[in-house]
Formats: structure tokens, sequence, C-alpha cells
């Protein structure tokens, strides 16, 4: 009989042995003080870069049970137990017995040492082991320093090294790493990011993130992957993201076919499809209906896939989608004075619907308007049209210079922004009709501009030909190394109608050319925004690897009208395998072997 129960066991634990979790747990304490900025300003990361991970709460008795079973073990934000009401030395000994056998770790909790009386101690004595930190005082710091003596994944966006100054100065937790412990960035003088491994696995600090808060920096400001790379470095391989393939989209705002030379009448849109960009339109209506050059070509390059449209305004100054919206109050924000009557607003929508018909012009099933601009009754328009997307960083009824409404991924637990605002903006989220929660769920609002290089968007002309390639090339970088779609945007009635035909293709040649290296894949606009709503409605439940048979397994759910891809990292050293998941409404699930 013993022996039967011995070999009960032996089976029972080489079963569980064989099999772990490739996504991440993620230890929180919803009674500390800093537990909210987990939700608020940590866990939309792992949302929008597609990590497989559940919580657990370390007031739960539980919370540390068979965390060797995991890729990674996620510390979720600063100060976790600090009166060590609940983690005790038996869980922290967990905790490092499995970062031994393999089980990355990344903590967000910078907070290792507390004052007692003159003597600084460790809170927990397994981090400050971990890292061999020593204890020094707190600075403030105004920039952060990325790189290390020797190249890390961790630290390889490019340039490396570089430094990214703060909107405000910060604290800095003062920790003096010792050996066997990497500084990646740094921040007044003092590690930001350490990296160590122990055993068979590895580990990273974050001593501080509070450069993800927008007063301090935020996100979208070339230091998102710190994140994301941090996770991929430590977790035990393979390890599973959704992440982001790195499509690349011309967006261009009020078009009416003006140019110089060749430009003209939309004669710019063949230069940028021989570099494979195939631009949204956003259409100046009555401006283009005087152009019948530009109708005939716009038909032919919407029919071939080359370019989509659909209407932006009638004119700069004459608005399609509400009435008279140029009126300012006395902070300068446009306000949004009244919609149109319904009788008024369908007759627009008629008008739009029999232009595009007559002159075979294919629809955008995507919808942009100038300022951003809906009245709310464009419901029933957008629907005839066709319209599955739009986007707009305001709510509809309310001006150009209004706040920016609380939206996924980024912005739902952040302070509210002006839509004037110069910060990078990120929204892929359902457009919500103040008044008409009936139309929540209906249109999917997307919207992607790094603001910050100009002011605003890419801004091509008026600069020597060098810079606007340069601007092109940095904003399309830091979508893709935020794992965002990049989406070069700007207008023709401000910069494409204003440069020279010769120019525009050295631009354009130039931006392509040194993106090469990044393999960018040139979309429509209109496919991004179907992707980025698939990646919303659903989402990676479970990922499973058999170390044994080297098998994994992948779970997914909800729904997602266009396939969708995977990344499994099976290394830090190589490119990640990709997986494509094909369309699916419920469950779909994926395997893969991975190779010898």
């Amino acid at each position: 009989m013993k022996l039967l129960v011995a070999m009960l066991f032996l089976s029972a634990y080489t079963a569980r042995a064989r099999q772990f979790d490739a996504g991440a747990v993620v230890l929180v304490n919803s009674i500390a003080p800093d537990y909210v900025d987990f939700p608020d300003l940590l866990e939309p990361y792992l949302i929008h870069f597609g990590i497989p991970y559940s919580v657990r709460n370390v007031s739960e008795r539980d919370a540390f049970r068979e965390l060797d079973h995991f890729a990674l073990v996620i510390i979720g934000h600063r100060a976790l137990d600090t009166p060590r009401r609940f983690v005790t030395p038996a869980q922290e000994e967990a905790l490092v017995t499995a970062l031994k056998s393999g089980t990355g770790l990344v903590t967000f909790d910078g907070l290792l040492f507390a004052q007692h009386r003159t003597e600084a101690r460790p809170i927990y004595s397994y981090l400050a082991g971990l890292f061999s930190a020593r204890y020094a005082r707190t600075v403030e710091a105004s920039e952060i320093w990325i790189g290390s003596e020797a190249p890390h994944y961790i630290a390889n966006q490019r340039p490396v090294p570089r430094t990214v100054k703060l909107k405000a100065a910060m604290h800095v937790p003062g920790l003096e790493p010792g050996d066997g412990a990497v500084t990646v960035a740094r921040a007044g003088g003092m590690a930001l990011i350490l990296a160590a491994e122990h055993g068979s696995g590895r580990a990273v600090l974050f001593t501080t993130y509070d450069w993800v808060r927008p007063h301090i920096k935020g996100k979208l400001y070339g230091l998102d992957d710190l994140v994301w790379r941090s996770l991929v470095w430590a977790a035990r391989k393979p390890f599973v993201i959704r992440g982001m393939p790195k499509f690349l989209a011309l967006r261009v705002d009020d078009v009416s076919g003006f140019g110089i030379g060749a430009n003209r009448h939309l004669g710019w849109i063949p230069t940028a499809n021989r570099y494979g960009l195939k631009p949204w339109l956003g259409l100046f209506l009555d401006d283009l209906r005087e152009d019948p050059e530009a109708v005939r070509r716009l038909a032919e390059l919407t029919q071939k896939g080359l370019a989509t449209a659909s209407v932006h305004a009638r004119r700069w100054t004459e608005f399609f989608y509400l009435d008279e919206p140029l009126a300012t109050d006395d902070l300068n924000r446009n306000i949004a004075a009244k919609a149109w009557t319904d009788q008024k607003m369908a007759a627009n929508w008629a008008e739009a619907e029999k232009f595009f018909a007559e002159n075979q012009i294919v629809k955008s099933k995507l919808v942009l308007p100038h300022f951003y601009e809906f009245a709310p009754n464009n419901s029933e328009g957008l629907k005839r049209w066709g319209a599955k997307l739009v986007g707009t960083v305001l709510k509809p009824g309310y001006g150009y210079g209004t706040l920016v409404p609380k939206a996924g991924p980024y912005l739902t637990g952040e302070p509210q922004r002006s839509s004037r605002s110069t910060d990078p903006i990120f929204i892929a989220d359902w457009l919500q009709v103040p008044g008409l929660p009936e139309v929540d769920m209906q249109f999917f609002n997307f919207v992607a501009e790094v603001r910050d290089i100009t002011g605003y968007e890419w801004a091509p002309s008026r600069v020597p030909v060098e810079e606007a390639i340069r601007r092109g090339v940095e904003e399309s970088r830091r979508e893709f190394d935020s794992l965002l779609p990049a989406v070069l945007f700007t207008h023709e009635s401000d910069h494409i109608q204003h440069i020279r035909p010769e120019d525009w293709e050295r631009i354009l040649a130039g931006v392509i050319n040194q993106l090469k290296q990044d393999a960018p894949i040139p979309v429509t606009l209109d496919f991004v925004g179907e992707y980025m709503r698939a990646l919303h409605t659903s989402r990676v439940q479970s990922a499973r690897y058999d170390d044994a048979d080297r098998e994994g397994a992948i779970e997914l759910i909800g729904v997602s009208e266009v396939p969708t891809q995977l990344y499994i990292f099976e290394t830090d050293t190589q490119a990640p395998r990709e997986l494509e998941v094909a369309a699916f409404h419920g469950l779909a699930s994926v395997q893969w072997k991975q190779a010898n």
C-alpha cells in the first residue's frame, strides 16, 4: 500500500511538472494604499499587450500556491504588504523556490526598505537579496536614461543608450545594486530598472513606475517597451503574448484634390502606393465634386483597394456631421453649437451616399469627422453607410478642445485631458453616445496619434525633406515599440498640397527605406481598425505548455471577425514564433510544438 501511494504521488508530481501556464499570475493587495495603481496604470499594459494572466489577492490564503506552474509572476503595484499582514516568510520562500525552478518575476514594488528608528531595514528579505540591493537615499529625477554596460534585451529599443526627459520630476527610491544585478535604466543617477538571474529564473525590479503617470510622462512616450520587454525577458520560455503585428497605415484628413503639379487631382496617392501605402482619405465633399479628374481617380483607387475614403466635411469651414461648430468659448474651445435637425442630417447622408454611388467610389468602413466632431444624431446615417468604425477623440455632441472621454485601453484610469493636448493618444474602444445607450457597442472607435513630436501630426511640409523623414520614422517606430500599429497621420490641406511631387517622393522613399529593418506591413486604416476591434472583443483565456512533449495549447474566447496573430517567445535572442488564429465566434484553440 505504501508503495502504491508513493507511486501515485510521484505520478501526480510528474504530471504537474510536465505542464505549466505559459502566461502570468499577478499578485496584488486590494487593501494596500497603492493598489489602485494596478487597475489604473499597469493592468492596461497587460490588457493591451495581450498577456494571458490571472490576479491573486495576497490577503487570500492560497495566493502563493503553485507559483512554479506559471511562466511569470508579476507583483502589480508598490507597497504590496509593507505592514507584513499577509506575506509570510514561508510565502516569500515559495516565491524564491518558484524563481529558482525557472518561473520569472517582474515586480513593480520598489519599496524594499523601511526606516526603523535610524536604520533602514528590508521589508522583504527575498527582494533585497535577489538584486543584492542596498539602501540609499531617495532622489528626484527629471529624466530617464536607458542603457546598460552590455547589450540587454530590455533596453533594446533604438537608439541605445537614450534619454527621455520627464514633464515633472519624480522621486526614485535609492537602491544600490550589488554584483549580479544589471541596471537597465536609471533616473536621477539611481537604478530605475534592475535585472538579475536566480537559479533557473530571471527577475526584474522597477524601483518606481511613476513615469507612467500622465503628469510626469505617460504612456506612448517611448518607455512602454521597457514594460513588455521586461515581461518577455523574465518569463520562463515559452511565453505567449498576443502582441501586435507591425502594421503601417497612412491617414490623410482634409482631402480636396489640391496640390502642386502632378500631386494635384489626388496625384500624390499613386506615389504613396508605389511604396506600399494605401491611404485612408477624409474627403471635403464639396471641394472634391468640383474636381472631376480627382473623382475619377478616387473611384479607380478605391475599387482597386489602393485607398479608402469617407466624408470628412463639406469644406474646411463647412461641416457635415453637425451645424456650425466653429464658435468658440472664452477658453478658445470649439463648441458644437447644435446638431442638424434629423431631417437635415438624413439629407446629408443621402447626398453622400448618392455621390459615392454615382461615381462608383467604394465607401470606407471607417468614418472620421472634421475636428473629430459628430452630433449625436448620426448613428442611423453611420449604420446605413455601413460604417463599423469611427475615429474621434470627443464625445458626440462635444467640441474640439473639450475633454477626451475615458476609453480603453489606456485612458479609463487616467485623469481626463483636453482633446487639444499634445500628449500621444490611443483609443481602441466602443464609442459611447451621451443619452443614447442603445448606440453603445455599435461603432468601434480607433485613434492612434503620436502628437508630441510636432505638437499634433506628422506634418511633413515646410521643413527640409530629411526632417520630414525623421518625423515619420520616429512616429512609426514609437508606435511599433509600444506594440501599436503605426499610423502616419497628416492633412492634405495643411501639408501634402504644399509639397512638391519630387519632395513627396523623397519623403516617402526615405521613411519606407529607414523602416525596412522593422519589416512593416502596409495595410489600410480600415484593416487596422477591424484588427483592433478583434483584439478588444476577444482575448487569450489560457496558454498551457507541456515541457515533456514540447507542445503547447492556447485557448481564446470572444469574437474576432478577422484573423489575428499570436506570438510565442521561445527565447529572447530570436524573433518570436507567429501563429495565426482564424476568425472565430465563441471559443478558439491553437496548438503548437516547440522546435528542437
